[in-house]
C-alpha cells in the first residue's frame, strides 16, 4: 500500500510532539484487512523526525501499546525491524544485554532479531507506539480462495466426490499429502474436508453424508451444483506424512481413506512400502476402489457386514517393527481403538485425522471465567462464562487466524507464554502441547490467566 493510499483511508487523526520541539506526527486510524491489531498509520514526514533513516522507508506501519503500571513483556524477537517510540509514562527497555529507561518522546531502535522487552516504572502507564519496518500485517481470518464446483461423481453409498478447479483455470496452490481445506458455504457453516490428492492444480474431496449432519454434508450432497462457485482456504496440513519411514501402515475408517489417498499415492512415487488397513460397514459403503487398486499397495478389506462386526484392530496391527509409522483417520470409534491398540503394542510413532472433534469436556479444575493477557499489545481481556477464548478476540477486535471453531482444523494454533490452558481440541499433538500452542476456538483456561503470543 502506497503512503497516499494510506492517508487517503485514514478515518480519524491526532496530533503530538515529538517531544523535542519539532513539527507534530499525525497519525491516522485505518481498517484495511492488513493493517496491524489497532490499525495505526503514522504521516511519513513525522515518522522521518523520530525514527533514524535505516528504519525508514515508504513501508512501515505501527501500533499503539499501553502497559499499565508494574506491567511488562517477556523477552521475545521479531523478524521485523522497528522502534519505541515513548508517548508518556515512564519505563525500561531491554535489547538484548541493554537496558535503557525511556520517557516521553524516547526513540528505542531494535534491529531484527534482536531479543528485547519492556515494563513501567512509576505509577503511571507506559504508552508507546511500536513502528515495524516492513509493516507487520494482521493475519486474515483464513485466506480464501474463489474456487468452482467442476464435478460431482458419485463414489459409494452416501459418498460423493466434489472436483475444485480455479475460475480462470490457473492451478490452484500446491499441498503436501494429508492436506486438507475449509468449505466456506453459503449458509455460513465452514466445513473441514481432506485433499485426496488427484490431477495437480485441482483439488478433489470426498464427503460423506452423515446421518448426523449439522447441515455441512447435507448441503454439499443436495444443493451443491456443477459449476457452482465457492470459497476455500488455503490447503492446511495436520497430518504430514514421513516420507522417510522405512514401512508406513494406513487403517481408514470409511470416508477417512481421502487424506490417505495422497499419502500412499506418495509413497509409492518414492518407492517405499506401505499397507493398507480399509474397514468400511459393507462394499456399498466403500469408495474409492479403483483408485485404491490403482496404487498397487497391499490392502486389507474388512466389511462389518460381511464379518460379523468390527475388525480385530489389534490382530491386523502387530507383528510390525518398532521404526513403523502407523497413520488412522475415521471416526472417532475407530479411531480410539486404533490409538489404543498402538498403545498396548507399544508403537511410538503414530498418527491420527479426525473429521470431527472429539468433544472433550472442560477439565474439573478449568475456570468458567478467567484472563487473557496480549503479550504483544498489553491489552487484558475477560473471557465470560459460556464465551470462546477466539470470540472474546474477535469481538475486541484483535485478528486471529480461524477456521472450522470446533478445535479439529488447527488454524487457530496460539503459542500460550504463561499460563495453563484446558486442552478440549482434536487436532494438537502431545509434543505441539508441550511446546505451548493451544487451539482458541475451543480450549479454555486451568489458570487465572493466559498470556497469549498476540
Amino acid at each position: 500500500m502506497r503512503q497516499d493510499q494510506v492517508m487517503e483511508a485514514s478515518t480519524s487523526h491526532q496530533a503530538f510532539n515529538d517531544g523535542n520541539g519539532r513539527e507534530p506526527v499525525t497519525w491516522h486510524v485505518d481498517d484495511r484487512p492488513w493493517t496491524p491489531l489497532t490499525g495505526l498509520f503514522i504521516r511519513k514526514a513525522g515518522y522521518k523526525t523520530v525514527i533514524p533513516p535505516e528504519f525508514t522507508n515508504d513501508a512501515y506501519s505501527i501500533e499503539l501499546t499501553t502497559v499499565g503500571p508494574g506491567g511488562s513483556s517477556p523477552t521475545h524477537v521479531e523478524p521485523w525491524a522497528h522502534v519505541f517510540y515513548v508517548l508518556s509514562g515512564r519505563g525500561e527497555v531491554t535489547v538484548e544485554d541493554e537496558v535503557r529507561e525511556v520517557h516521553a518522546g524516547s526513540v528505542s531502535p531494535i534491529s531484527a532479531g534482536q531479543p528485547h522487552s519492556f515494563r513501567t516504572l512509576g505509577d503511571e502507564p507506559l504508552e508507546m507506539l511500536v513502528i515495524y519496518h516492513p509493516p507487520r500485517k494482521r493475519v486474515p481470518q483464513t485466506e480464501r480462495l474463489s474456487v468452482c464446483v467442476r464435478q460431482l461423481r458419485h463414489e459409494a453409498d452416501g459418498v460423493i466426490s466434489v472436483e475444485l478447479t480455479s475460475p480462470d483455470g490457473a492451478d490452484l496452490p500446491a499441498y503436501e499429502p494429508g492436506a486438507h481445506i475449509d468449505l466456506y458455504l453459503p449458509s455460513g457453516m465452514v466445513r473441514s474436508y481432506s485433499l485426496c490428492g488427484t490431477a495437480p492444480g485441482r483439488y478433489q474431496i470426498g464427503v460423506l453424508k452423515d446421518r448426523a449432519s449439522r447441515g455441512g454434508s447435507v448441503y454439499v450432497h443436495e444443493q451443491l451444483r456443477v459449476g457452482a462457485a465457492i470459497e476455500i482456504s488455503r490447503p492446511r496440513n495436520n497430518f504430514p506424512l514421513q516420507e522417510g519411514a522405512a514401512h508406513s501402515v494406513f487403517v481408514a475408517g470409511g470416508i477417512g481413506i481421502t487424506p490417505i489417498l495422497g499419502m500412499l499415492r506418495r509413497l509409492r512415487q518414492l518407492g517405499r512400502s506401505a499397507e493398507l488397513i480399509y474397514v468400511a460397514r459393507s462394499r456399498k459403503a466403500t469408495a474409492f476402489v479403483a483408485e485404491i487398486e490403482a496404487i498397487g499397495v497391499p490392502v486389507t478389506w474388512h466389511f462389518d457386514d460381511e464379518q460379523g462386526g468390527p475388525p480385530d484392530l489389534k490382530a491386523l496391527l502387530s507383528g510390525r517393527s518398532a521404526d513403523t509409522h502407523f497413520y488412522a483417520c475415521g471416526p472417532s470409534p475407530v479411531l480410539d481403538a486404533f490409538v489404543s491398540h498402538c498403545e498396548a503394542l507399544h508403537y511410538q510413532q503414530v498418527h491420527i485425522e479426525r473429521f470431527a472433534a472429539a468433544g472433550k469436556p472442560a477439565a474439573a479444575d478449568a475456570r468458567a471465567e478467567f484472563r487473557v493477557a496480549l503479550a504483544r499489545t498489553g491489552k487484558t481481556l475477560d473471557v465470560r462464562a459460556g464465551n470462546t477464548i477466539l470470540d472474546t478476540l474477535l469481538d475486541a477486535g484483535v485478528a486471529v487466524p480461524h477456521g472450522c471453531k470446533a478445535g479439529n482444523c488447527g488454524a487457530c494454533k496460539t503459542t500460550v507464554l504463561r499460563g495453563t490452558p484446558d486442552h478440549r481440541d482434536a487436532v494438537l499433538t502431545q509434543a505441539e502441547r508441550a511446546a505451548n500452542l493451544m487451539t482458541v476456538c475451543v480450549s479454555g483456561c486451568r489458570s487465572d490467566e493466559l498470556v497469549l503470543d498476540l
